[in-house]
């Protein structure tokens, strides 16, 4: 079978996640007011009749300027509500005018807008002429939003954004170059891990089935940052740092207000301070009654960050010459680490990549109490080494994790890991949980590794490492998705023979073993102990390996299981296409759940929402809702009356 016809029959098979992300198309790029925002280019009836009030309608109709700067001053004086909400509006459409016209003046009237928009919305003593059902409140919403929006834009137009020193960002506004003061608080992102910033709303994600977007006030951003290297060598802080990382942040302005200020010269530049927000710690901007959701876009930053890798190519890579993609191997987040988090690792399975996860991370995001109460890492390596290999490196990362975050046991969060694997990921992830014994040793030898057979220490120890192991203490929980137990028939077939073919063997590996066995001639049967088998040919229905991992002694973790099922019928004769139930099932674990699926569990909506439901339930929050209690006929009464 020509090496095309297996990418396209494994792509199929194995389920793979073609995420990507473009350029967004048209007049995105004010998509979330636009509908809103796109009939205004004319004052409304409501800010007619305030010119009107304030006989200022005629003016306006002969010089717009000198119409907003007599409001402005009389706002400074005595602002009130329907004043400060038509010099919202008014300097929005003046603003559009100007930029149609693209004369430099147009950025003013858009901070203008946006300014008077946040007086509108926060000034507590407007408190009492505004409220949500009015329609200039979300109008005012979606001028705020606009008017940051454009005056990023103005900053863009220059290039990329790139925040000098990580605090201020340069742009021009009455005709002179300025400053914007950066602050970014509440996160374990500093305001100097903010190298450049895009708009979100500048792409398109394709390749997901939802799009995690909360509506309220201020502009999401993708926050990038670029590894730190000096002389070839990166920071050892960032060992688990990917060499680029996008992250969502929301743009949130505050201007100074001049309400009430008759002092304040209204030809003046504004000073404002743009908050970068991150909204997985905050979901409102405001305090007390004026609080309002915070506008967010969590997937456009994960899609974002995830298409620009070579991650496609390395799942070939790491297939076909797992031995020169080794040194890749690791634990990979998405945020900086949080103490007082639950570290979830996500592993995926064969002739795969971390991109396999993202449907789900874009989902589990969503979820409030899961982002509040766990953090994401995900785990990259080459699937064409034997299992044990991967294993090992596998127990490797997360000790190093541990030594890193959680050196002296301090933070008990760590100690609650969960690991979530797919197909071949889930017997990596299972192998974390239990003790080895002798069990893989016992295949290639009848002598004691520890007291009979003897060979150069450095090859002993690395040996010792991928036979033999315990349990790792601080995982607390594996969730294992569509994981062949007992193998795969595809395995042994025509993709598996071929795709097996094609694997090279590790140099390193034969050249441990030629030594030991050279050491130990009377311990090994000299032509079976020359290599390790590949991953596919583990996976076969009968491999040895499988069997002795299925014999190792579980630790304290619970263990669930997620089973594809691709058609309705009994479980005897279930598959997903890959992995047949009888395989995938596993006597003794806490839970097991059967979606209609197929061997791409972990992008199933029914297996997300399990994992979801594991998630909750490990923190105790799987609980259902306090009922509330019937009303009383008196408050039943006050509740229905008209």
């Amino acid at each position: 079978m020509p090496l095309v016809q297996v990418t396209v029959l494994m792509g199929a098979l194995v389920g793979w996640s073609d995420v990507t992300i473009a350029p967004a198309r048209g007049d995105r790029a004010t998509s979330s007011f636009q509908r809103s925002l796109s009939g205004i280019d004319r004052p409304s009836e409501r800010t007619l009749e305030t010119l009107t009030r304030y006989d200022l309608e005629r003016d306006y109709r002969r010089d717009v300027a000198s119409a907003l700067l007599r409001l402005e001053k009389l706002a400074q004086k005595s602002p009130e509500t329907e004043l400060v909400y038509a010099l919202a509006e008014l300097s929005w459409i003046e603003g559009k005018r100007l930029d149609r016209w693209r004369k430099p003046q147009a950025i003013d009237r858009f901070l203008d807008a946006a300014a008077y928009a946040h007086d509108y919305l926060f000034d507590p003593e407007l408190i009492g002429g505004r409220g949500p059902s009015d329609p200039r409140f979300r109008l005012a919403c979606d001028i705020y939003n606009a008017g940051v929006d454009r005056l990023i834009r103005a900053a863009e137009s220059k290039g990329e954004i790139q925040l000098q020193n990580g605090e201020t960002i340069p742009f021009k506004v009455h005709g002179r170059e300025q400053v914007l003061r950066i602050v970014l608080a509440e996160s374990p992102w500093k305001s100097s891990d903010v190298h450049k910033i895009k708009l979100a709303s500048d792409f398109e994600v394709t390749g997901l089935s939802s799009h995690s977007y909360e509506y309220g006030l201020g502009v999401p951003l993708i926050g990038i940052r670029e590894a730190k290297v000096e002389k070839g060598v990166r920071d050892p802080k960032e060992r688990f740092y990917p060499t680029e990382m996008a992250f969502p942040l929301t743009a949130f302005l505050t201007p100074n207000s001049r309400l009430r200020d008759p002092n304040v010269d209204v030809r003046q530049a504004r000073e404002c301070t743009l908050e970068l927000i991150d909204p997985v710690q905050r979901r409102t901007v405001g305090r007390g009654p004026t609080a309002l959701a915070l506008e967010s876009d969590l997937t456009t930053p994960l899609a974002y960050m995830w298409s620009r890798t070579d991650l496609d190519r390395y799942r070939w890579s790491g297939l076909l010459r797992p031995e020169h993609s080794l040194e890749r191997a690791n634990l990979l987040l998405i945020r900086p680490y949080e103490p007082g988090k639950i570290p979830v690792v996500m592993v995926h399975g064969l002739i795969s990549t971390p991109l396999a996860w993202i449907p789900m991370l874009n989902e589990l995001l969503r979820d409030p109490v899961i982002q509040a109460k766990y953090q994401f890492m995900l785990y990259m390596y080459p699937t064409g080494v034997p299992i044990p290999i991967a294993a090992s490196g596998l127990r490797a990362s997360l000790n190093d994790a541990k030594r890193m975050y959680d050196p002296d046991g301090s933070d008990p969060a760590f100690e609650r890991m969960v690991l979530l694997g797919h197909s071949m990921g889930g017997l990596l992830s299972r192998s974390m949980a239990v003790s080895s014994g002798d069990q893989l040793w016992r295949l290639y030898s009848d002598r004691s590794f520890f007291d009979e057979v003897i060979g150069p220490k450095e090859v002993t120890d690395e040996l010792r490492t991928y036979f033999f192991f315990e349990p790792l203490p601080f995982v607390s929980r594996v969730v294992m998705l569509a994981t062949p137990h007992h193998g795969s028939v595809y395995s042994r077939g025509v993709v598996g023979r071929v795709s097996s073919n094609l694997i090279s063997d590790s140099d390193h590996i034969h050249d441990l073993l030629y030594r030991l066995v050279k050491d130990n001639p009377d311990a090994f049967d000299s032509r079976r102990f020359r290599r390790l088998p590949t991953s596919i040919e583990t996976l076969e229905p009968d491999s040895p390996i499988l069997s002795a991992m299925l014999a190792m002694k579980a630790g304290k973790a619970q263990f669930h299981s997620i089973i594809g099922s691709n058609r309705p019928g009994g479980v005897d004769k279930s598959t997903d296409g890959v992995v047949a139930y009888r395989s995938a099932h596993l006597d003794g674990v806490s839970s097991e759940k059967v979606v209609r699926s197929d061997h791409g569990v972990q992008k199933d909506p029914e297996a997300i929402i399990e994992v979801r439901r594991i998630l909750r339930s490990h923190i105790g929050a799987d609980k259902p809702p306090v009922p509330l209690a019937k009303p009383t006929t008196a408050e039943a009464a006050t509740v229905t009356a008209p």
